[in-house]
């Protein structure tokens, strides 16, 4: 099974390169650009992986993943893990910055999805996984942008799934929780100025609490790579049903949880109040 991974250099893209190539299958680890972590391209490739530079925005990025294909052999699972992280309040929020975040975040694995699923549908089969986040269940103020990016893929990938799994491809959307990485590094994570007026507000607080949080994350990006390998690899057999959706540590199981009940009792409510607008 060849594995197509992009945003390696460092975190859960580095530590899933690590982890499918030590369950014995192959994998094409890409990142921006070499020179950003070579320690980290000189250890995937002396287990066996290809590292490739991959810039998921640029206009060529198809064209690159096709020459991939045609150079190492088909990928049988995409996983669309680069993505980085803004925070702000919408009010002073810079609208070409979400742009730019909603290019690497929602349109660059839209491309590479678009890239390789006609030689899936060819064969029938392949997996393609999308790295989302907990922030979909229970999006933060200070967040907004980055929870939209999120919300997008979220969205695009059911959709997606409802249309390939009749040609035997299935959809996953990993969501974990804050994990121990430099994903929200005070240096790597932009903030937007924040208004007197947003001072000492909710908004306020999770963008502290974000950054003080720096290393003390609950989610361990080895143990959440290798749990994605496992179902991906484990895929349908008798009596299991594969999942859409995989909340990865104990914050995202918890905000699932909390997200259904707040519908159930929403639903609920519709239901006693009889809100009927359809035409009789």
């Amino acid at each position: 099974m060849q594995w197509l991974v992009t945003g390696c250099s460092t975190g859960l893209g580095l530590d899933l390169a690590r982890a499918i190539l030590q369950a014995g299958h192959s994998c094409i680890a890409t990142s921006r650009s070499k020179s950003t972590n070579p320690s980290a391209v000189l250890e995937i490739e002396s287990l066996g992986g290809v590292w490739a530079e991959l810039d998921v925005t640029a206009p060529d990025a198809e064209s690159v993943v096709l020459s991939l294909v045609r150079e190492h052999g088909g990928v049988d699972v995409l996983v669309n893990n680069a993505g980085y992280a803004l925070g702000g309040v919408v009010e002073t929020f810079n609208i070409d910055s979400g742009r730019a975040l909603m290019e690497t975040n929602f349109f660059g694995p839209a491309r590479l999805i678009q890239s390789l699923l006609p030689s899936m549908t060819s064969r029938g089969t392949g997996v393609i996984v999308n790295i989302s986040s907990a922030e979909f269940w229970h999006p933060h103020p200070g967040t907004a942008f980055y929870a939209a990016t999120k919300f997008a893929i979220e969205g695009f990938s059911e959709a997606l799934a409802a249309e390939v799994l009749p040609l035997g491809i299935r959809v996953l959307i990993v969501e974990p929780g804050a994990m121990r990485t430099h994903f929200i590094h005070p240096h790597k994570v932009g903030l937007s100025p924040l208004p007197a007026a947003y001072v000492g507000t909710p908004a306020d607080t999770v963008l502290k609490v974000i950054i003080s949080a720096h290393g003390l994350e609950g989610v361990d990006p080895r143990q959440a790579a290798q749990a994605v390998v496992r179902e991906v690899t484990a895929g349908p057999s008798r009596g299991r049903e594969c999942s859409l959706r995989m909340p990865l540590g104990g914050e995202s199981v918890t905000l699932t949880k909390a997200r259904g009940e707040g519908f159930s009792r929403l639903a609920a409510a519709v239901a006693a109040e009889d809100v009927k607008c359809d035409f009789a």
